[in-house]
């Protein structure tokens, strides 16, 4: 401890020898001049030895907060170390923090589920999560858990068709294995299974599409269109890097909205108008495409802010671009 000390106190050796070096200096002088006015020196050791009892004290006092300030950092160490390693406390709690949030996703995804059977009496509102939840055996305060209202129901309801339809696609083809014949009709088949499976709502739906709409759902709701269009162009086929990637992906997105919305107005057997109505728009988007491909000049700015926009969506929902 003794280097330690000497941090701590740099001038503690040179304030020492001046004190001793003064004291002989002062026994001298009296001798000499023989002043009894001054102090004898028998005092000023008796102060010396005082004024250096209580820096001892002080030092000792500092040694002593040395210690127990690095006993301290290495019990801190080791603590880190023991978390670092898996086997810690932090370890225990980090496994049990996603053990609870995984138990609460899956109540709140059996509640969203059975609330869905009464969408049609109360749409989608917090009284039909109300519902769903008595039906599980959970009080009716637990809508708690939904503080985004009835958005949970629709961002809920649109997920599961949005995995539904991926793995119808998958199984069409082996998982993006099987090459697609004709690229254009299976998209518009794929954007046809989607939008059927809104029938059973069809009624409701139009509350959906203004929950959707409100500026602090609208994140979400794009993620989970841009996603799904991703993948349906992903398994027609397009694995495309040029600029025809973006605009068939923007286009798709486009083309599936506006049908949506023609199809709540359409009263035809089967939706037949709707269906081709979706056919007519598919078919320009594909002339659109490529007049658009030959505008050599805006790729690259297009290219870099809908690279931006999916990679954004994904992120949002979680998402990574694998998809095995």
């Amino acid at each position: 401890m003794g280097s330690k000390n000497d941090l701590i106190f740099p001038n503690a050796q040179s304030c020492l020898l001046a004190t001793t070096c003064n004291a002989g200096v002062t026994a001298s002088f009296h001798t000499l001049q023989q002043c009894r006015t001054l102090k004898p020196t028998s005092a000023l050791r008796r102060s010396y030895a005082k004024e250096t009892d209580k820096l001892d004290d002080f030092r000792a006092r500092e040694e002593q907060r040395e210690r127990e300030r690095d006993a301290a950092e290495q019990a801190a160490a080791a603590t880190d170390t023991q978390g670092d390693g898996g086997g810690g406390e932090r370890g225990k709690t980090s496994e049990e923090e996603a053990a609870k949030q995984a138990k609460v996703d899956g109540i709140r995804s059996r509640i969203l589920d059975a609330a869905m059977l009464h969408v049609p009496q109360h749409g989608w509102t917090k009284q039909a999560i109300i519902q769903g939840a008595e039906e599980c055996g959970y009080p009716s305060v637990v809508h708690g858990m939904f503080p985004e209202g009835g958005f949970a129901l629709v961002s809920h309801f649109n997920g599961k068709c949005n995995a539904q339809l991926v793995q119808q696609l998958q199984l069409q083809t082996n998982n993006g294995q099987l090459e697609v014949n004709d690229p254009l009709d299976f998209l518009v088949q794929a954007v046809r299974q989607r939008l059927t499976m809104i029938e059973p709502y069809k009624t409701q739906w139009p509350q959906a599409m203004a929950l959707i709409a409100q500026p602090q759902h609208a994140s979400t709701a794009l993620a989970q269109v841009l996603t799904l269009v991703d993948d349906i162009c992903y398994y027609s086929g397009d694995r495309s890097v040029d600029f025809g990637w973006y605009t068939r992906r923007i286009g798709l997105a486009t083309i599936m909205k506006m049908t949506e919305l023609y199809m709540l107005q359409d009263a035809s057997p089967a939706h037949a108008q709707t269906w081709e109505f979706l056919k007519n728009r598919m078919d320009e988007a594909v002339q659109l495409q490529m007049a658009l491909s030959q505008t050599e000049g805006m790729t690259q700015t297009f290219s870099r802010s809908f690279n931006s926009a999916f990679i954004t969506a994904r992120n949002i929902l979680g998402l990574g671009y694998s998809r095995h």
